[in-house]
């Protein structure tokens, strides 16, 4: 469903980078290089996928050597994005992907680009936050990203979100 490296290079590119290639940055600035990556696909019409994809993160987050902050927000982010694709697709796949760099993580969650259409934020018209029961995906996102997005990549459609990478 989806290529790894496509994927990689679709997130970093959306980000304005070059993987393998340091972006201009302050002397003494980090690089921008892709310093690791993961891939995980799951089945898209289980709804066990969003729970197995947060633990995926999760783990990635530890073997990265990532503070719990910033794992806590990209598996919750994780979790929200993968929902969306579980309930408002009927994608065979879901893929997650996440690049680590120097400065942020990001993970990128791709189905086959045949749901509604493509995502938006906002609340629900007339309707409280905690009376709603969906449309908050996005609004997590957004609201714990440094910066996210969304991308066609060979038919799939991905939504990709960066965190900062905090103190170790």
């Amino acid at each position: 469903m989806a290529d790894a490296l496509a994927d990689a290079l679709f997130i970093a590119e959306s980000r304005g980078e070059r993987l393998g290639r340091a972006r201009a940055v302050p002397e003494g600035g980090a690089s921008s290089a892709v310093l690791a990556y993961g891939l995980l696909t799951l089945p898209g019409k289980d709804l066990a996928s969003a729970r197995v994809a947060r633990h995926y993160v999760r783990d990635t987050c530890r073997s990265w050597g990532l503070s719990t902050g910033t794992a806590d927000d990209l598996v919750a982010i994780t979790g929200e994005l993968v929902a969306n694709v579980l309930e408002h697709t009927d994608s065979p796949a879901v893929v997650v992907t996440c690049v680590l760099t120097a400065d942020t993580v990001t993970v990128g969650v791709t189905d086959d680009g045949k749901g509604g259409g493509e995502p938006v934020v906002s609340a629900s018209a007339g309707v409280s936050g905690a009376e709603c029961e969906g449309g908050r995906g996005l609004l997590i996102t957004h609201a714990l990203a440094t910066q996210w997005g969304t991308g066609r990549t060979g038919g799939g459609l991905t939504v990709w979100a960066e965190v900062a990478v905090g103190p170790q």
